[in-house]
């Protein structure tokens, strides 16, 4: 846990970095209450050059599913000057909204996004977990082929970042629209990604974590996966799913194992962020489907996963050569089983899903 402090800090670039116009870094702190059943993306990030304050700026973002199901969202940009991040610390202090890492080992989000108010304490109950590890783990454990070294070839010239706090409780309240939610969950989580990004030449990727109650009977430890598109059409992607049981045991089911189906159109709620998209695009809907179902078997061990998408946040980004990038963020509920050394689990868990696409391109 000592690490966290550290591994977890803003990786900024040298003020003589030629390519810092390119970079961008986030934390983004995902959960689910199941006892309020309501959902939470807070995302902070600084996109452009750190030390420019003509052309770089902060971020706050909120992407909340309220029992109902409606969605409710806020952006705020922070100017560098009202922004203090640091490369000693996961801290991001703003005049409206600021996270701090505390002595205890937790994380404290306090202020407004827009009209969302936050007082939350977020404690860690895991120890973080770099991209190096993950790849370390895989590589040990797996034949190493094409995809692998094409997908890594290709993150190295992006990411220079990208580390999970696998669990999280998250504790307090948030307010939105004169209702106060009460949260108290297990299921916290976080994702921290930083690097230079020019979107245009970034084909996407499909990612997110299942936010599992390792202590509720039946259900892992943890599932995650990351199907990574690359190649100059972006026809090519490399990935997987990692399931982790209670006690600690890892099974990774590689994209060339895992079947993948998609029915349907989804025409659930939806959010776009900025909301000027709707303006300048009227009719632009990116094609979502229904459900997306998951299944591997590798010997003994198997999995699958059907993902029901119950809302959608919509974020697009600009590139710099004027590409348009989605960054689409959705609360999934999933029925989930599979048998990982011998032990079954199952369950209907809940998931926070990210698809990022070029604008314009839809699930295939």
């Amino acid at each position: 846990m000592e690490e966290v402090r550290w591994v977890d800090s803003f990786d900024l670039p040298s003020v003589f970095d030629p390519r810092s116009f390119l970079y961008k870094e986030w934390h983004d702190f995902v959960f689910f209450d199941r006892k309020t059943n309501l959902f939470g993306l807070l995302n902070f990030a600084i996109h452009g050059n750190p030390y420019d304050a003509r052309r770089g700026y902060g971020a706050a973002l909120a992407f909340l599913v309220a029992p109902s199901g409606k969605i409710h969202t806020g952006l705020k940009l922070i100017p560098l000057g009202d922004l203090k991040v640091s490369p000693y610390s996961p801290d991001f202090l703003s005049k409206d909204v600021a996270v701090s890492y505390m002595n205890n080992n937790s994380f404290n989000i306090k202020g407004h996004i827009e009209g969302i108010a936050l007082d939350l304490n977020l404690p860690v109950v895991l120890p973080p977990v770099t991209m190096n590890q993950i790849a370390f783990s895989i590589l040990t454990r797996n034949q190493i082929n094409l995809g692998m070294i094409e997908v890594a070839n290709e993150m190295a010239q992006i990411w220079d970042k990208w580390v999970e706090l696998p669990r999280l409780d998250v504790v307090g309240t948030i307010g939105v629209e004169g209702t106060t939610y009460s949260i108290d969950t297990t299921t916290g989580y976080q994702d921290h990604e930083g690097g230079r990004f020019e979107w245009g030449s970034v084909t996407g990727w499909d990612t997110g974590v299942l936010l599992c109650d390792p202590t509720n009977p039946g259900e892992p430890g943890k599932v995650s996966f990351l199907f990574y598109r690359y190649g100059p059409s972006g026809d090519s992607q490399y990935g997987g799913i990692i399931v982790k049981t209670p006690d600690g045991r890892e099974k990774y089911f590689e994209s060339q194992l895992v079947s993948n189906v998609r029915s349907g159109d989804y025409s659930g709620e939806r959010a776009y962020i900025p909301g000027v998209t709707l303006l300048l695009y009227p009719d632009y809907r990116p094609k979502i489907p229904k459900t997306i179902a998951f299944s591997a078997s590798d010997g003994s061990d198997s999995i699958e996963i059907t993902f029901t998408p119950r809302a959608v946040c919509t974020i697009v980004v600009a590139g710099t050569d004027e590409a348009e990038t989605t960054f689409n963020e959705m609360y999934c509920t999933t029925t989930f089983s599979a048998t990982v050394a011998g032990e079954n689990f199952s369950g209907a868990i809940p998931c926070w899903f990210e698809s990022v696409r070029h604008r314009g391109t839809g699930w295939r």
